[in-house]
């Protein structure tokens, strides 16, 4: 079998959850993916708006090109995927939401250079961050509001400022536990690794929305994790983050505050580059536990332990904040469009987005 992608155009939607959705898709898994959720062909047909007929005439003829059963259809019991269909739709879940940064960042760019073409009049920005689900609701929100076209590139919240501070992006996301100063003082790990960037009189940061981070556990708890002390025991496997997310950072200073050795941690050296491909690998079994969004836990119907609440933050140079381009973000932040739509999404909330604040008062290292 051969890998090979394409592309379609459709409308844009004013549904938040729908303007997150995966830009690469596939038929034969949208369909299992569908079998799993609803427990029967016939619903899953309905729901996708297909026949029964071409949803069973598809699957048999997948089964005869992969050479493996996708599901079992025993006589008077509803269709379910085979072991096999589960192994296989769990990896292509998984692989999908490791790849959702360059996805959806490849699916943005064409989306701009396409819209350019239609429309040279737009002004294109260029902004890099740490991957936030709410990125994609940003940019549709000032493209339609404004003409204006976010360019994003999605890396680590370090590397983010590192390119701000080179002048090779107008605009950089960040996420900091404000509210939890004790996890961000004066030589924290969060402090070394992003405070180190952040420079009075130089930067300015705009509350973009504030967001549920938590652990994310397989559905009804069947270990019982309530909180990082269990990452210890020997029956739980953990799923981490890179090293210069902003999410393993934090992670690393809850850690510490609690006195939690990484290196007793089953799994502690793995590495995912989204919270959505360290969901999907809890939802596959491939580990007992994961640290990330509580939107993320959802969207694969896991449970979650939450545990804070952290802001994640635009940054921008200060002789750029009165420039149209960043005007025009905040003015989509404080937007009600904007807030309705983020507000949707499980965990987040942008009821102060668009607030610009101060380093010296905020900050915990500067206080």
């Amino acid at each position: 079998m051969s890998v090979h992608f394409s592309y379609s155009f459709e409308p844009r939607s004013a549904d938040a959850q729908s303007r997150n959705a995966a830009p690469i898709e596939n038929t034969l898994f949208r369909i299992l993916a569908a079998i799993r959720r609803d427990g029967s062909i016939g619903r899953a047909a309905e729901s996708l708006g297909l026949s029964y007929r071409y949803v069973w005439g598809y699957l048999k003829k997948q089964e005869a090109v992969i050479g493996q059963k996708l599901f079992s259809n025993e006589a008077g019991k509803a269709a379910r995927l085979s072991e096999f269909g589960e192994r296989l739709l769990w990896a292509e879940q998984r692989t999908l939401a490791r790849a959702a940064p360059s996805a959806e960042a490849l699916a943005a760019r064409l989306d701009s250079e396409l819209l350019l073409a239609l429309h040279p009049e737009l002004k294109k920005i260029s902004v890099s961050a740490s991957h936030d689900l709410l990125f994609g609701t940003l940019r549709d929100c000032a493209l339609q509001s404004s003409k204006v076209l976010l360019d994003i590139d999605f890396v680590g919240s370090g590397s983010a400022l590192e390119r701000l501070n080179r002048d090779e992006c107008v605009m950089a996301g960040m996420h900091l536990p404000l509210d939890h100063s004790h996890l961000c003082r004066r030589g924290s790990f969060v402090h070394s690794e992003l405070g180190r960037h952040l420079r009075l009189g130089d930067h300015k940061m705009i509350r973009f929305a504030s967001r549920q981070q938590g652990l994310m556990v397989a559905r009804g708890n069947p270990l019982g994790i309530t909180s990082l002390t269990d990452l210890l025991r020997p029956a739980v496997s953990f799923v981490n983050r890179q090293p210069d997310s902003g999410t393993r950072i934090l992670l690393d200073q809850l850690l510490k505050h609690y006195h939690i050795s990484s290196g007793m941690i089953t799994g502690y050296e793995s590495a995912e580059t989204t919270h959505l491909s360290v969901a999907a690998t809890v939802a596959a079994g491939y580990a007992s536990c994961g640290f990330g969004l509580l939107a993320a836990a959802t969207h694969f119907n896991l449970d979650f332990v939450p545990m804070l609440r952290e802001w994640y933050f635009i940054v921008c140079r200060k002789p750029q904040l009165e420039s149209d381009a960043v005007q025009t973000v905040i003015a989509v932040l404080r937007s009600e469009d904007f807030r309705k739509l983020a507000n949707s999404i499980p965990g987040y909330s942008a009821d102060f987005a668009g607030e610009i604040i101060s380093l010296r008062q905020t900050l915990p290292w500067y206080k």
